[in-house]
């Protein structure tokens, strides 16, 4: 069973201001960095989200994982779109991939989408 995924979001920013207490620079050059790379571009900011949201399939990251998904629906992605992305990903990530598009991603998508 996929962990409830507004827990793993409340984990993960948690998570964060602890470490960013603990080394604020550290935190604050993760912020400005992550903010810079979904700044709209040539690439709508739907699309930043999809990509960040393959990569976190890819790499396995449940927080990762329910953050893009959060966000790419946020931007006007919609569950299509979405597990479309995630197919990119299982092609390149496999069953790791799958399971945690099967479990992680649609829990997320369930919980978010409206």
């Amino acid at each position: 069973m996929a962990k409830d995924p507004n827990e793993l979001l409340s984990e993960m920013f948690s998570g964060m201001e602890a470490v960013g207490d603990v080394v604020p620079e550290l935190n604050a050059a993760f912020v400005q960095m992550d903010q810079a790379a979904y700044v709209e571009g040539e690439l709508e900011r739907k699309y930043k989200e999809l990509i960040g949201l393959a990569i976190a399939l890819y790499s396995r990251c449940e927080y990762c994982i329910t953050l893009h998904t959060k966000n790419a629906l946020n931007e006007g992605a919609n569950r299509d779109e979405i597990l479309e992305a995630a197919s990119v990903a299982i092609a390149f990530g496999g069953s790791p991939s799958m399971a945690y598009a099967s479990t992680t991603l649609m829990a997320a998508l369930d919980e978010f989408e409206d």
